[in-house]
């Protein structure tokens, strides 16, 4: 039986409703944090502990690590974005001086995972521009370079679709001809997708998320309402630029394989790399202890990971296989796009009868371009329906970048509420106050309007001058998922 003490816990939001609550609670856990002005660090100014090392140059990142004997190695990629490789000649590049290793990719997947499509000749069929083919390993960066520039390839080209709309349409070349499905690594959105759901290159629709399906009853909603909007919202897709690219050095010893690498989430990339490699996971260390920007894309191993290990097991020596900045755009991983249909119904005194929302997204060659939970959980609506379509186009993998989804999902839904409260004559503040039923948020929007100088804010259209200014608002939400483990 475990032992257990009561405890008063601060409640609520510091000077608004702060109260007290008493738990119970184990006795082995801390005292409660005492309320934010009583806090002797959290909220101050403080000296990060790796400040004077990285402002000075001493903080030594993945790129930076040396090792004895080390390799540089550069990846060769695809220069067109759908075709069959028909032959691969490494013969100049393996005689050239300097040059320890090569290693042709076979049958490997590039973003979401195609079953049962492989090649005769055993060489992935090419999806998109800077889809790895093979990797050198040599002496110095250059000589890789070199190397990997005069490998020959021979393509039997395919017809390919980048632009979404056009992917889309029943003639459009397929991506996939074979069932696909979700890699771990590829973005969360909450949803999940049937193969059966498949109609050309479009995945969908999803039409539940991690609060469960749709609710109520969608034309009731929009019968009781006394003004609709509704529109077409659009976000581009975005590519990552971290400080520091994705990449790694890799040093594969018989007592185990030393991973230096640019991550989140170590545990992820040992775990990785100890199947790839079949590895029992103690035999792999992972070691990040500068990370120069992530947002999301840094929790995988990718496949610059596998290919400077197999290059290191190969040669004996430490492998140094960072991306340049052009690999980053185009295989490193994007935040997707979308094309966003929402309907909103509201009475006159603003509250919400009824939202529908239809997405249709590109992660190119990758699932997981939907817009996220925004719709369904920001503002109280009784009423409530989604479908997130994904389509695939010839083009590098989406990844996670700072809530994936709902950045996009945000933008529309708050794109609406404005055009509603213009609709409803309404101040934008004061319809989210009707319409949003989280306490801290409002305190939050009434603290914001205060500090922006809000009262200040002319109406919508005032501004007739060619350079417009003004004041706006939005807000978001994001779920949290704790991990045991």
């Amino acid at each position: 039986m475990m032992n257990t003490k009561k405890q008063k816990f601060p409640f609520g939001i510091p000077n608004h409703n702060l109260s007290e609550v008493e738990r119970e609670i184990p006795d082995n856990e801390p005292d409660a944090w005492p309320v934010n002005d009583q806090l002797k660090h959290v909220g101050k100014p403080v000296k990060r502990y790796d400040a004077e090392a990285k402002v000075t140059g001493k903080a030594k990142y993945t790129a930076d690590i040396q090792l004895p004997g080390m390799l540089y190695a550069k990846f060769l990629r695809s220069t067109v974005p759908a075709a069959r490789i028909k032959s691969i000649d490494i013969s100049a590049a393996v005689k050239y001086p300097g040059v320890y290793a090569i290693h042709v990719i076979q049958n490997i997947a590039t973003g979401a995972q195609e079953k049962g499509n492989e090649s005769e000749n055993n060489y992935p069929e090419i999806k998109f521009v800077g889809q790895p083919i093979a990797g050198v390993a040599a002496e110095s960066l250059v000589i890789a370079e070199e190397a990997a520039r005069i490998i020959r390839i021979e393509y039997e080209f395919q017809p390919f679709v980048v632009d979404v709309e056009e992917a889309m349409k029943p003639e459009a070349p397929l991506v996939f001809s074979a069932p696909v499905e979700q890699k771990a690594d590829a973005g969360d959105v909450g949803v999940t997708h049937e193969d059966n759901q498949a109609q050309g290159n479009i995945r969908g629709p999803s039409t539940s998320s991690f609060w469960g399906g749709p609710r109520g009853d969608l034309e009731k909603g929009f019968a009781e309402a006394d003004v609709i909007v509704e529109q077409t919202y659009r976000t581009q897709v975005h590519t990552h630029v971290p400080l520091e690219t994705h990449g790694v050095v890799v040093d594969w010893k018989p007592e185990g394989m030393l991973v230096y690498t640019s991550t989140q989430n170590t545990k992820a990339v040992r775990n990785e790399m100890a199947d790839y490699f079949d590895l029992p996971r103690s035999k792999v260390r992972v070691i990040c202890e500068y990370m120069g920007g992530g947002f999301g894309a840094k929790h995988s191993a990718g496949n610059f990971g596998p290919m400077a290990g197999i290059l290191s097991k190969k040669t004996g020596r430490p492998v140094w296989l960072m991306l340049d900045r052009k690999e980053e755009h185009i295989s490193q991983g994007n935040r997707p796009n979308s094309i966003q249909y929402l309907k909103i119904g509201a009475k006159k005194n603003g509250k919400l009868t009824a939202i529908q929302q239809r997405s249709h997204g590109t992660a190119g060659v990758a699932l997981g371009a939907g817009v996220g939970r925004v719709a369904q959980v920001l503002y109280e609506c009784p009423n409530f329906a989604t479908e997130q379509y994904d389509v695939f186009t010839h083009a590098g993998p989406g990844a996670a970048w700072r809530a994936p989804g709902n950045v996009q999902g945000a933008y529309g839904v708050e794109q609406a509420i404005d055009e509603l409260s213009e609709k409803l004559n309404m101040d934008p503040i004061a319809l989210r106050d009707i319409i949003d039923n989280s306490e801290v948020r409002k305190v939050e929007r009434q603290r914001g309007a205060e500090k922006f100088g809000w009262s200040r804010r002319k109406p919508a259209g005032s501004d007739t001058g060619p350079v417009k200014k003004g004041l706006g608002v939005a807000q978001s939400t994001w779920p949290r998922f704790v991990e045991l483990d």
